[in-house]
């Protein structure tokens, strides 16, 4: 998912580091960001309360 990626790029964070940030296991969000997965809605619900600034419409 793209949008995860540059996410966690302007963050600076790994792959890892944004798996915990989120609460996920590292290999749910490496699926995420390759786009073999749909994030479900607790992952997004995790997106906005540890990246208050992102605008949640970049995942629609």
């Amino acid at each position: 998912m793209t949008c995860l990626q540059e996410l966690r790029q302007s963050e600076g964070l790994t792959q890892f580091e944004m798996a915990k940030a989120l609460k996920i296991s590292y290999s749910h969000y490496s699926k995420l960001e390759d786009n073999f997965a749909k994030p479900s809605f607790k992952v997004l619900q995790g997106i906005k309360k540890s990246f208050s600034q992102t605008d949640m419409n970049r995942f629609f």
